[in-house]
C-alpha cells in the first residue's frame, strides 16, 4: 500500500459516525471534543448528533458546540443550515433541541428560520426554546 492510500485518513461514513457517537454514549466526551478540535471539518456531524436519539449524544453536540463557540466560532456557521432543517422535525425533543443550539451558537443567519418556526410551532416547551434562542440572538 502507498502512503497517500486515503482509505485510513478518511473520517467518513457510517461506519465511523456510529463509532464516534457510541463514544459519546459511553462517556468519552473530551476525547470526542479533542476530536473535533483536531478535525474542525467534521463539525458536520453536530445536526445529526443532535438528531439522535442517545441523551450523552445529543449533550455532547451541546458541549462540541460550546467549545467550538469558543475556539473556532467562524466554524459553527457552517452548520446552521443542517441545525435549522432540525426545525421541522417531527420530533419535538429535535425541534427543541436545535433551537437551544442555535441559541448557544448565537450567530445571525438563524433568525429568521427561527421566526418562521416560532410561528408554526404548536408545542409550548419548544415554542419557549425558540422565544429563547431569539431573544438571545438579538
Amino acid at each position: 500500500m502507498s502512503g497517500n492510500d486515503s482509505s485510513f485518513s478518511n473520517w467518513e461514513g457510517e461506519a465511523f459516525e456510529e463509532m464516534l457517537f457510541d463514544y459519546l454514549d459511553n462517556g468519552y466526551l473530551e476525547n470526542i471534543i479533542t476530536f473535533f478540535e483536531h478535525e474542525p471539518e467534521q463539525i458536520k456531524l453536530i445536526p445529526r448528533m443532535l438528531a439522535d436519539e442517545r441523551l450523552r449524544v445529543k449533550v455532547g453536540a451541546f458541549a462540541i458546540i460550546e467549545e467550538m463557540k469558543t475556539k473556532n466560532p467562524g466554524l459553527l456557521r457552517e452548520i446552521i443550515p443542517g441545525i435549522v432543517e432540525l426545525l421541522n422535525s417531527k420530533e419535538k425533543n429535535i425541534r427543541g433541541d436545535a433551537a437551544y443550539a442555535l441559541e448557544i451558537i448565537g450567530d445571525e443567519k438563524a433568525r429568521p428560520a427561527l421566526i418562521e418556526a416560532l410561528s408554526k410551532e404548536d408545542d409550548a416547551q419548544v415554542k419557549e426554546f425558540i422565544e429563547d434562542a431569539l431573544k438571545s440572538i438579538r
